[in-house]
C-alpha cells in the first residue's frame, strides 16, 4: 500500500487541531499522549484517503451503459492454472468453478441461444483479474457472473451466498474476501498493475472506497435471484447477497455478482460440488435465475427479441 503518513506541513496542523482537542502540548515534548497519538492516526488515514483517490485515478475503470437486458454473458470461473483457489479434502475451487462454468454454459445454449456466452477461460489456465475484466468489457457484455467456492477453518460453515461489488462487507465476510483477492499475488507485478493495493490488508480496503454505486440495482436483483434458485430448487442454505470489494467486479465494469456455490472445507458440500449431479443443479439455477431477470424485462426466456 502507499504511504499513508502526511506530509510534514499536514502533520503540524494535526499537532496544531489536537492540542486545540486535548490540551496543549509542547513541540518540544518527546512523549505525546495516547489520545493525541490516536487523533493523528484516524487524522492520518483520512489524509491518506485523499492522497489514495488521486493516486488511484487512473486505475478506475470505465462503465459501460447499460439497458438492463442481459444478451451477451459474461461467465468467469475463478481461479485457475496456478492459481488454485480454495483447497478441499478432495478438490481445487479452480476445477469446481470451470466445471460449473462449462455446464453453465451449455444449459445457455440448449435454453437461451439468443444470449451470447463469453468465458474468462474454458481450460485450466491462469487468467489475472484485471484481464477478466479486460475480456468483459471488450466482449460488450451485458452482466458478470463469476463463480466460486467457499472455504473457512470451521469445517461446521455451509451454504450459498452471492456478492455484489460494494464496500460495507460486514466483518464476517473479510475472510472470503481477501480470499478472493488474493488471486493478484500470482500475477507479475501486481504491486504495480493494482497501485500498491494489499489484499491482505484491511487497509487496502480504502482502494474500492472510490468506487460508484453504479450497476447496484442490477446486481442485487440478479443475486437475488440465483439465491433464491439454491434455496427453492435445491434445498441449499442460503447466507444471502452481501456487498464485497472484489477487484474482479470491480474491474468488469458492468452489472455483476460472485457467487459462492458452497464451501469446499465442509465434507457434505463438497461432495455435492464435486459430482456431477451437483455441478448441473448449481448451474441450472443460475440459469434460471438469468431467465426469470430476463423475463422480468419483458424478454421471452430465451433472450430474443420480438
Amino acid at each position: 500500500m502507499p504511504d499513508f503518513r502526511a506530509p510534514i506541513a499536514v502533520k503540524a496542523q494535526i499537532y496544531r487541531f489536537a492540542a486545540k482537542r486535548f490540551g496543549k502540548v509542547s513541540w518540544k515534548q518527546k512523549k505525546v499522549g495516547r489520545k493525541m497519538k490516536n487523533a493523528f492516526r484516524k487524522i492520518s488515514m483520512i489524509v491518506g484517503c485523499c492522497l489514495v483517490g488521486s493516486l488511484f485515478s487512473s486505475y478506475l475503470p470505465v462503465d459501460k451503459p447499460t439497458n438492463g437486458k442481459i444478451k451477451t454473458l459474461v461467465i468467469d470461473a475463478g481461479h485457475g492454472g496456478k492459481d488454485p483457489g480454495a483447497v478441499g479434502k478432495r478438490f481445487y475451487e479452480k476445477d469446481l468453478a470451470l466445471k460449473i462454468a462449462i455446464q453453465l454454459r451449455r444449459i445457455m445454449a440448449e435454453n437461451m441461444p439468443h444470449v451470447r456466452v463469453v468465458m474468462t477461460r474454458d481450460d485450466d489456465v491462469f487468467v489475472p483479474l484485471n484481464e477478466r475484466g479486460s475480456i468483459a468489457k471488450e466482449s460488450e457484455g451485458d452482466f458478470f457472473v463469476s463463480i466460486h467456492c467457499n472455504a473457512l477453518n470451521d469445517r461446521s460453515k455451509f451454504g450459498t451466498e452471492t456478492y455484489v461489488l460494494g464496500t460495507n462487507p460486514g466483518q464476517d465476510n473479510y475472510r472470503t474476501i481477501i480470499a478472493e483477492n488474493e488471486a493478484i499475488l500470482f500475477e507479475e507485478n501486481y504491486g504495480e498493475m493494482y497501485g500498491g493495493f494489499d489484499p491482505s490488508s484491511p487497509e487496502g480496503f480504502i482502494y474500492f472506497k472510490l468506487l460508484k454505486n453504479a450497476f447496484r440495482n442490477e446486481s442485487v436483483r440478479l443475486g437475488n435471484k440465483i439465491q433464491h434458485q439454491y434455496s427453492r430448487r435445491l434445498g441449499r442454505k442460503s447466507r444471502g447477497v452481501k456487498q464485497a470489494p472484489f477487484i474482479v467486479l470491480y474491474h468488469c465494469g458492468m452489472p455483476g455478482v460472485l457467487t459462492e456455490t458452497g464451501f469446499i472445507s465442509n465434507y457434505e458440500e463438497e461432495t455435492f460440488l464435486g459430482s456431477d449431479t451437483g455441478q448441473i443443479y448449481i448451474a441450472s439455477s443460475i440459469y434460471r435465475a438469468i431467465k426469470e431477470y430476463n423475463m422480468e424485462l419483458g424478454l421471452p426466456k430465451d433472450g430474443s427479441e420480438n
